[in-house]
């Protein structure tokens, strides 16, 4: 991490600013460390660059179990995000996200959040958006994609990237942080979403959009014969868009249905659900 990033972190906990203890350091680079909160003095950790802003209350339920389960499958989950899928889906994936990227209304220079980074798939597409004025901070749960996210940093040389282990429900960031916040696979299998939700709002600039993409089957789909063989194969294609767990105050809320195809099936069914955080607070 750089100590430019604290510009942006806070306490997860509290949102008290956190004061750097550097042990270990590359040029501009914090390699470990602690980040110290001055309101509530809970101390993280830093390790390899990456700030542990994980406390262990915060992780409880499904997310401690996709937790775990991704830390045990995160090369396997590595090889089929940036090689099977973009190879199976005829180069549609990539397409897809480069779209979801676009829906953010990002200009060069922005500062913009991935939640649920994963390996670090959306990576390339931010990147190419903001461009090396930009800065993009990426979080995730598993200890075990980190890493992965990590090393696709270093192979790619972006050193505008900020990588933070994190929890959904309990961001790091400070108030108003971000030009444009988004997720891509995980609401539907979240703790909170609810609160998850909330803090993608609050993070969010006032203007600024959120884009949710995650599996789902539309609607008038699940009926056909394609659509029933998709809901046998996965029971999260059944999902729906969480819109009655967004907070009252969103503005301009969109949802679109859509598919990622590939040369045998469609293979991962989607929904797209986008909203901005209002300029003005409603009365």
């Amino acid at each position: 991490m750089r100590e430019e990033a604290l510009e942006v972190l806070c306490c997860p906990l509290c949102h008290g600013a956190l004061e750097l203890e550097a042990e270990e350091s590359r040029g501009s680079n914090i390699l470990s460390g602690y980040l110290t909160c001055r309101a509530c003095k809970r101390a993280y950790r830093v390790r390899n660059g990456v700030p542990d802003l994980l406390p262990r209350e915060v992780l409880r339920g499904r997310d401690e179990r996709w937790m775990r389960a991704y830390d045990r499958m995160a090369r396997s989950y590595y090889i089929m995000m940036h090689g099977l899928i973009p190879a199976l889906s005829l180069g549609t994936e990539p397409l897809a996200r480069s779209r979801w990227v676009n829906v953010l209304g990002l200009r060069p220079g922005a500062v913009v959040l991935d939640i649920a980074t994963g390996t670090g798939r959306n990576l390339p597409f931010l990147v190419r958006r903001v461009g090396r004025k930009g800065l993009i901070f990426a979080m995730d749960v598993s200890k075990g994609v980190i890493a992965y996210a990590a090393r696709l940093i270093r192979a790619k040389r972006w050193t505008n990237v900020e990588l933070q282990r994190a929890n959904a429900s309990c961001l790091p960031y400070k108030d108003s942080a971000f030009d444009g916040v988004l997720h891509v696979g995980g609401i539907n299998t979240f703790e909170d979403r609810r609160r998850a939700l909330a803090e993608m709002l609050r993070v969010a600039k006032p203007g600024a959009r959120v884009v949710v993409v995650d599996e789902g089957l539309e609607p008038s789909r699940r009926k056909t014969l394609r659509g029933r063989l998709l809901l046998r194969m996965n029971a999260l294609y059944a999902s729906e868009p969480p819109v009655n767990e967004l907070p009252e105050d969103v503005s301009d809320l969109s949802v679109e249905w859509g598919v990622v195809p590939s040369w045998a099936i469609p293979m991962w069914p989607f929904y797209v659900m986008s909203f901005r955080r209002p300029r003005r607070p409603r009365r």
